[in-house]
């Protein structure tokens, strides 16, 4: 039977084309997220061995906040420390570093240098070279106050080289030094891969840390010794306040650091092989079935001579296995070259980031292999036990065909489908947050099922209406009935455009909905500030900036907000400080419960989505972890939920208590009535010139910066749609070939009795178009209703307007219409060239 098998797909290679063509987009996509996966992994453990201390200590800090975007002071260990651990037996050597986030290296036009979202980290120079986490490549250390390093992809990236002058913007100040050392990046731990700036140790702590203290210290081991057994001692010396973890234990902390940061890539590659394999596994239904009916009186001869059902069924099961192993081997092939093209985008980019050869595992090749063969092995099942039922005798008649079966059975399942739908769906809305979002999501996949059920139903009735505005001459009749006559052939094809267009539309309306009340929000929450200052990346700036702005003539006032991360519980929160009056005028929050004015240091201003989650009301006391410990608050108010400030918010002398540092994140700036903010804004910059990393910003200007990072996931979203109008494509060219070649003897009598070409051409575009159109329609209405479900549910998590893109939306369906005319080029050209009387003899 595999024989047999491999015979028929050679045979008819050609109409397997296209279903190969969807396995391997589906399996490239998957190899290449595993194949660069693999091979980021294999770079790392090269670059980490040897790359770090034999033993780290570093301090317990309540919570872990590595993101650039606090003006908390991290946790630190004395120096004291570093000598008790220098006694140990065993311990040949310790050396105090710092290391943390901070600091915004200047390219030569004095702008922030270009990070791709990876933060950028300050150090203080090691003492010994044995105990560094990273290493000079050239130069030599940098020592005093007017010398500093950079790692070798930034200044690569930035054009400098030794004896050029830097700017870094540090938490404490602006300064300018000299290049004097090149350096590898952070070879290890969390900082791994990420761009550096190294001082001398005074330097770094008065720049980095605003005072003395260590963030770590390394601990080499004397040779011979258990490191083991040294551990231990360290850690009874460190107490209870410091982590003590091995080289290895760092190594794999760097490159689980790393996998975070760019697994976003993966997860973006899985999207796109998790849609090419499930919309593709329609078009292998699609056309299995087809051929299978094409095929009916050639599969009952093999019965008529002694096949069983079984070997039948195995038989169309061996052309999927070959289909399938063979798209699994090409997409093994695009994935490398989909793994080659990110590392190369990665090298152009001037990352430090480490490459090696691809690596292509055992585990990728079977894992792709499975999931290739598996799809396309259950996708050909349906038409595969089919052909196993028809009887020998069949293939004595022309019309070798299996009767087809009623759709009542399939149309009442689907529509319990809806209903069950449904009902998820009334029941999510009355939920808030996750718990609802998930829920819809289940509905959203209940109702594609359901739709793809009932559609055989849907595209009876739909078909005619849709072609209703193309006229009613012949050809469009004929490809209206076309679409018509074969009610499940059409359903599925349509299905594969209709789930990659709800997908899509869903995201579209929802990234829609998330522009407009980002608009909404930053308009009703900024009351009346007339400018907003923040600093690139989100990174903390120094407080003279806000003295600075109030120097200038037609400023009435300048509101200060700092920020850091925390917990309360299991709960991840933001913890706020602000000036007092800044709630009720540059910010604008309505007020619930309590008050927002007059705080004393322990009490704290909650939203009310927050408050709900953590179970508070005014008066009631909490615990909050940060990293500089853990603080009892008590709420004194509970506001509406702020763009602004979705964040417990304190008082800055209350910030300032729980270890808040003296660097502020945004300044609200009013200026005075009458006065032209065209002309306030260009001083206000100038005298920033000090502060090149921090941006100033009407509230339009403000709003467009927020957009953006909505604006890359329509970018994303744009890509998805731009796949799936590609696989429709295939299905309905698919669809149309085989179409073409199951009518032959129909086309040849429509050629014989009049229809020209042109004509013949048109009718097999309008059954395109009328495939396309319903898988459209139908996706839109179901992609609709997801996303303005998830905007109501998410609505108090900033999702507050609902925005349906008509225009987005309408391009979509002409796209889809587009898609119809262009699927059928090939078909019609095809079928136009048919000989008349050769297509009229076809049995």
């Amino acid at each position: 039977m595999l024989k047999l098998g491999l015979r028929s797909v050679l045979a008819h290679r050609l109409r397997f084309v296209l279903c190969t063509v969807a396995v391997m987009l589906g399996i490239g996509f998957v190899s290449g997220a595993m194949i660069f996966t693999d091979t980021l992994s294999t770079a790392l453990k090269k670059n980490f061995a040897g790359s770090t201390a034999d033993i780290t200590v570093t301090p317990v800090s309540a919570l872990s906040d590595d993101t650039g975007t606090s003006s908390a002071r991290p946790a630190t260990l004395s120096s004291d420390l570093a000598n008790q651990i220098a006694g140990v037996p065993g311990v040949a050597g310790t050396d105090p570093q710092l290391l943390t986030t901070g600091p915004q290296i200047l390219g030569s036009d004095s702008k922030p240098t270009d990070t791709y979202g990876l933060p950028t980290y300050g150090a203080g120079w090691p003492h010994d070279p044995r105990t560094s986490p990273f290493k000079l490549i050239d130069g030599k250390a940098p020592w005093g106050e007017g010398q500093l390093g950079l790692d070798q992809s930034t200044a690569q990236r930035e054009g400098y080289e030794l004896g050029d002058k830097v700017k870094v913007v540090t938490p404490a100040k602006a300064v300018t030094g000299t290049l004097t050392a090149i350096t590898t990046p952070v070879l290890a731990g969390v900082a791994a891969g990420a761009p550096l700036v190294t001082f001398d140790p005074a330097t770094g702590q008065r720049l980095l840390l605003g005072g003395p203290g260590w963030t770590s210290i390394g601990v080499a081991v004397q040779p011979g010794q258990d490191s083991a057994a040294v551990t231990k001692a360290i850690e009874a010396v460190a107490g209870k306040d410091a982590t003590v973890r091995t080289a290895a234990q760092v190594s794999a902390d760097g490159k689980n650091a790393l996998d975070d940061t760019f697994g976003g890539f993966s997860t973006v590659l899985l999207m796109f092989a998790g849609l090419a394999l499930f919309v593709g596994a329609f078009l292998i239904v699609n056309t299995f079935a087809m051929l299978v009916a094409q095929r009916s009186r050639e599969l009952a001869m093999l019965r008529a001579i002694g096949a069983s059902r079984g070997q039948v069924t195995g038989t169309v099961l061996a052309e999927g296995l070959v289909l399938g192993a063979i798209g699994s081997t090409l997409g093994l092939l695009l994935g490398g070259g989909v793994a080659a093209g990110l590392q190369f985008f990665y090298q152009r980019l001037d990352l430090a980031i480490p490459t090696a050869v691809l690596q292509i595992s055992p585990a990728t090749i079977i894992a792709c292999y499975l999931l290739g063969i598996g799809i396309t092995l259950a996708a050909a099942s349906p038409a595969a036990r089919r052909a196993g039922k028809l009887p020998p005798v069949a293939a004595m008649r022309d019309d070798a065909m299996l009767p087809e079966r009623s759709i009542l059975v399939r149309v009442t399942i689907g529509a319990f489908m809806l209903l069950m739908a449904a009902t998820v769906y009334a029941i999510a809305v009355n939920l808030k947050g996750l718990p609802a979002a998930v829920l819809l999501g289940l509905g959203a996949a209940i109702t594609l099922l359901g739709v793809v059920m009932t559609s055989p139903l849907i595209s009876r009735y739909a078909v005619r209406g849709l072609m209703s505005p193309f006229g009613r001459k012949a050809p469009v009749t004929l490809g209206r009935r076309n679409a018509e006559r074969n009610p499940r052939r059409t359903s599925a094809t349509a299905s594969a455009l209709m789930i990659s267009l709800a997908l899509v539309s869903g995201l579209v309306v929802i990234a829609s909905s998330a522009k407009a009340s980002v608009d909404k929000g930053i308009t009703d929450a900024i009351g009346t500030s007339d400018l907003v200052v923040t600093s690139d990346g989100g990174n903390p700036f120094s407080g003279q900036v806000r003295d600075r702005i109030a120097e200038v003539p037609g400023i009435t006032s300048v509101h200060r907000v700092r920020q850091m991360a925390g917990k309360v519980g299991d709960t991840s929160v933001r913890v706020s400080g602000v000036d007092e009056g800044t709630l009720d005028g540059p910010i604008t929050a309505q007020v619930e419960a309590g008050m927002v004015n007059g705080l004393q240091p322990g009490q704290a201003i909650v939203p009310r989505n927050l408050a709900r989650t953590l179970d508070l009301s005014v008066g009631k006391a909490f615990q909050l972890i940060t990293t500089t410990g853990t603080h009892r608050l008590t709420v004194a108010g509970v506001i509406a939920p702020n763009r602004q400030l979705n964040a417990i918010a304190l008082s800055l002398p209350g910030y300032t208590a729980i270890g808040g540092a003296a660097t502020d994140t945004t300044l609200y700036v009013e200026v005075a009535d009458g006065t032209s903010l065209a002309t306030v804004l260009p001083t206000v910059v100038a005298k920033l010139q000090d502060y090149p990393a921090v941006q100033v910003r009407d509230q339009q200007a403000y709003a467009k910066g927020e957009r953006g990072p909505i604006n890359a996931i329509l970018g994303v979203v744009g890509m998805l749609l731009a796949l799936a109008i590609l696989i429709a494509v295939l299905g309905i060219v698919n669809t149309l070939a085989l179409g073409v070649v199951e009518r032959t003897r129909e086309i040849g009598l429509l050629r014989a009795i009049g229809m020209d070409r042109p004509q013949l051409r048109r009718m097999l575009q309008i059954e395109s178009i009328a495939i396309a159109l319903l898988g459209a329609l139908l996706g839109l209405v179901i992609g609709v209703l997801f996303g303005a479900s998830i905007q109501q549910v998410m609505a108090e998590d900033g999702l507050a307007v609902l925005d349906i893109p008509v225009l987005q939306l309408g391009i979509a369906v002409l796209v889809a219409a587009a898609v119809g005319v262009l699927a059928a080029v090939w078909p019609s050209r095809r079928a136009a060239r048919l000989d008349v009387l050769r297509a009229i003899a076809t049995e």
